[in-house]
């Protein structure tokens, strides 16, 4: 007799999210009914997507990570496997001394591959994720965007399925496995930015399994390096200074407020501009996380709309103050400016090791860019490599 399919639910659909499910339907096709991917955001790629705007076609800015840094063999095959999905990323990188104005090339060390998504938008490297080679989305994989899980629960009356409910207390799916892609429902700074308990952590106590309590212990223990962002999109004239300064990935030197400036040309004139804010200016605002992400829009986290202007205020005063640095003026932009919160995307800590990313016993993985992998903790390649490691384990697991 054949064995019953299963039902896999993975919360986040950023890149380890996008990865574990593409390697899960590639691996064990004949073991799956579905791979149900929940996704706060509005579409795929987490700290790796890209806003767009129906009323702007050619506006497109990638606001968290523009760019990816590739350093393992399995990362570079990894990319490979996605096609024209991906492609190496060309732009102009610099550092800028904030308080001489000089500037120095700053390429990357040897061995280093950057990569982009096609056309210059990070999100269509998890769009390639969740597709085969003729860009259908592979066969049991459902994206449900704009879809925050609250609460999670496994029971006897629930057949021994994980139950995931919204804010309300409905219950939006069931799955026989839970892969938690991005550690929020796991870490207590959800307390902070929901409020409640963290919904694993909540969980994790009806089902008194020693691995994932031990691996819940590890993500407490991790913290992260927040960033606030202020991003606008630039046509005509208004653009004109800032494509003539022909850099693209700025990091600033010896400034309290700006760490980075990534300046991404959009075609016929135009471009996006976005400004990183330091750990250290981001952690002086918290609790404000911009009016339009998706943590205030879907999640309801709070956010004053009076300090968010007051930030966005002061960004771009600081940025005007950075030598080289065309002035900006609000009223000149096509779109924006507009303030986002990166809370979590930066994991500091010990990563969750290997051994620990997954509990057969509860029917739990963890995938992610805190989860210890062969490349770099708390980056785009760390995230892609888990969510492969992840979909492994539940593969051995299962036989």
């Amino acid at each position: 007799m054949k064995p019953a399919r299963l039902d896999i639910a993975i919360i986040g659909s950023g890149m380890a999210g996008a990865a574990a499910a593409r390697h899960l339907a590639l691996s064990i096709p004949d073991r799956l009914g579905r791979i149900a991917l929940h996704e706060i955001g509005r579409g795929p790629g987490g700290r790796a997507a890209t806003r767009k705007s129906r009323s702007l076609p050619g506006f497109r800015v990638n606001h968290g990570a523009p760019y990816a840094d590739i350093t393992t063999a399995e990362g570079r095959a990894l990319m490979a496997s996605l096609g024209r999905a991906a492609e190496a990323y060309s732009g102009h990188r610099v550092r800028l001394d904030a308080g001489t104005g000089g500037i120095q090339p700053n390429q990357p060390p040897a061995g280093v591959s950057l990569v982009t998504g096609a056309g210059g938008e990070m999100a269509q490297i998890a769009e390639g994720l969740l597709r085969d080679a003729r860009g259908d989305v592979l066969a049991p994989i459902e994206t449900r965007f704009t879809s925050m899980v609250r609460g999670l629960t496994r029971a006897p009356a629930d057949n021994g399925q994980w139950q995931l409910t919204d804010k309300h207390g409905e219950t939006i799916g069931r799955a026989d496995w839970l892969v938690v892609a991005g550690s929020g429902v796991a870490h207590p700074r959800w307390s902070e930015t929901f409020g409640g308990e963290p919904p694993l952590v909540a969980a994790s106590r009806e089902l008194d399994d020693p691995v994932l309590g031990e691996a819940l212990a590890v993500i407490a223990g991790q913290t992260a390096a927040p960033v606030l962002t202020v991003f606008f999109y630039l046509t005509g004239e208004a653009a004109r200074p800032w494509l003539a300064l022909g850099l693209n990935d700025v990091v600033v030197a010896g400034h309290g407020r700006i760490a980075k400036v990534s300046i991404q040309p959009a075609g016929e004139g135009s471009c996006s501009v976005v400004v990183y804010s330091t750990s250290g200016y981001a952690r002086e605002n918290a609790g404000v996380h911009g009016a339009s992400s998706s943590a205030a829009r879907v999640g309801g986290a709070n956010s004053s709309a009076e300090r968010e202007g007051v930030i966005i205020e002061d960004l771009l005063a600081a940025l005007g103050e950075l030598p080289v640095m065309p002035v900006v003026e609000a009223t000149a932009c096509a779109f924006g400016p507009l303030l986002h919160r990166w809370g979590n995307a930066f994991p500091l800590g010990e990563p969750l090791p290997r051994a620990l990313a997954v509990c057969p016993g509860a029917r739990v993985a963890f995938c992610g860019d805190y989860v210890a992998t062969d490349a770099r903790m708390g980056s785009v390649e760390s995230a892609l490599l888990s969510g492969a490691s992840a979909a492994a384990a539940i593969r051995d697991a299962l036989r």
